[in-house]
């Protein structure tokens, strides 16, 4: 039965227990107690020191689609699908909140619902870029750029001339987390659009660029990795 030796230890030990625990917390630091020791955060968003200066190289990839207006070949949605995307960037951090840099993207879509199966789609863009960091003193850095340039979309349907049209990215806009594991190497998940008004275009059998009278605006939309590399500063 329970009435044995261990039932007869319970008070002492319960005693025991409560002893220990009166004398540790009399022994105790008050700021031990605070609730920001329970605080975690601090291993991911901590303190980095700020870049000052710096050539900065950054690599990116992801998803991208475009809709709107493609000149005389239709629609962006018709005639491409969904892509991924590669990306390049090459700037000056002049502080540490700021930075400005070229950028160039190169993407490849699925072909739409109007091109036939084996054709192809791609684009590519350039252009500059000015980007503001939030936190640039913390592993957490938030940040937005914005940016304006050039873009080429070229389609070559499976039996047919190829075609491609050429406009200005009006307005380039990325938003990005950079988590900094060291002061001069980040990544960032990235989410973006820009906006793009096509003015020429290079048709099926024409001789030269003529301009584009379907000038509906066009928007991609990106979502992606980003890689950040500081050199110097």
């Amino acid at each position: 039965m329970l009435g044995s030796p261990f039932v007869r230890a319970i008070p002492v030990i319960s005693l025991v227990v409560a002893s220990s625990l009166g004398a540790g917390a009399a022994h105790a630091d008050p700021e031990d107690l605070n609730t920001d020791a329970f605080d975690l955060s601090g291993a991911l968003d901590r303190d980095v020191a700020p870049t000052h200066r710096a050539l900065e190289v950054a690599i990116g990839g992801g998803y991208t689609q475009g809709v709107g207006g493609a000149g005389t070949a239709g629609s962006v949605e018709d005639l491409t699908g969904p892509g991924g995307g590669i990306e390049l960037q090459l700037g000056l951090r002049a502080t540490p909140q700021w930075s400005i840099a070229l950028y160039g993207t190169v993407a490849r879509f699925r072909h739409g619902d109007d091109i036939a199966d084996g054709s192809r789609a791609h684009s590519t863009t350039a252009g500059v870029q000015a980007v503001w960091h939030s936190r640039a003193a913390r592993s957490l850095d938030p940040w937005v750029s914005i940016g304006a340039g050039w873009r080429g979309l070229w389609l070559s349907p499976r039996g047919a001339e190829s075609t491609s049209v050429h406009g200005i990215e009006l307005a380039r806009i990325q938003l990005g987390i950079d988590y900094r594991f060291t002061p001069w190497f980040a990544i960032a998940p990235v989410v973006g659009a820009s906006a793009t008004l096509f003015v020429v275009e290079d048709a099926a059998m024409a001789t030269s660029l003529s301009a584009v009278h379907d000038n509906r605006l066009n928007l991609y939309g990106f979502t992606g990795i980003l890689g950040r590399f500081d050199i110097g500063g």
